[in-house]
């Protein structure tokens, strides 16, 4: 298929949606619209994503910047699974939201702080696109930008949402705390060890959960 049809057909598929949902929602579609037209040259097949297994439940984590927290509660996710019955049959991944971070190697001081606590973190952050949207059976939102992101996309996404303030303590932030916007007062080594304990709190409790979200 040449990118010119890709273009035509996936016009013709936002405008039978458009049809569907009425004008209120037009804005948040030709949104969507041009971000699927800008990413239909490169689309792969899903059963080459990164993200997609038909044998697997794809839990994917969503942060900002995805350079830190995501690609942490990644980590964190998979140890847990290892430990755990559903070794195997669960994927956890992790991406960011911004086309200004994409590609960026991920936060040196998060991985300096997570390998104290016998996490490996290297590699690049990545943007999540519709596709990584679309295919994952749970999404994590751990910062309030990624929960709204996922607000304005919901007729796209198939799988279920849940912000992680939900497997939290009871009167903490609802969020996992930003570690690039801190206060001056506060020591930096001790923001990375509280990030990361609270990431552990947050994907122990979510484990337990798992069986009724996907």
């Amino acid at each position: 298929m040449t990118k010119t049809n890709k273009k035509s057909n996936s016009s013709n598929l936002f405008r039978k949606i458009k049809n569907k949902l009425g004008s209120s929602q037009a804005g948040s579609l030709k949104q969507a619209e041009e971000e699927l037209l800008e990413n239909a040259g490169n689309r792969i097949s899903p059963h080459q994503t990164p993200y997609y297994s038909p044998d697997q439940v794809n839990v994917l984590f969503l942060s900002k910047r995805g350079l830190s927290r995501a690609p942490l509660a990644r980590e964190v996710m998979r140890k847990l699974l290892h430990f755990s019955d559903h070794f195997g049959s669960i994927r956890p991944s992790a991406r960011g939201i911004s086309d200004a971070y994409d590609f960026c190697p991920f936060d040196k001081r998060m991985a300096q702080a997570a390998e104290k606590f016998g996490y490996q973190l290297s590699g690049n952050s990545r943007r999540v696109n519709m596709a990584e949207l679309s295919s994952a059976n749970l999404i994590i939102t751990l910062d309030r930008e990624s929960e709204e992101h996922i607000k304005s996309r919901k007729f796209y996404i198939r799988g279920q949402v849940r912000p992680v303030g939900l497997f939290l303590s009871a009167g903490e932030s609802p969020y996992i705390a930003d570690p690039f916007d801190r206060e001056d007062t506060v020591d930096a080594r001790a923001n990375y060890d509280h990030i990361i304990r609270s990431l552990e709190f947050a994907c122990s409790n979510l484990l337990k959960q798992l069986p009724s979200l996907v």
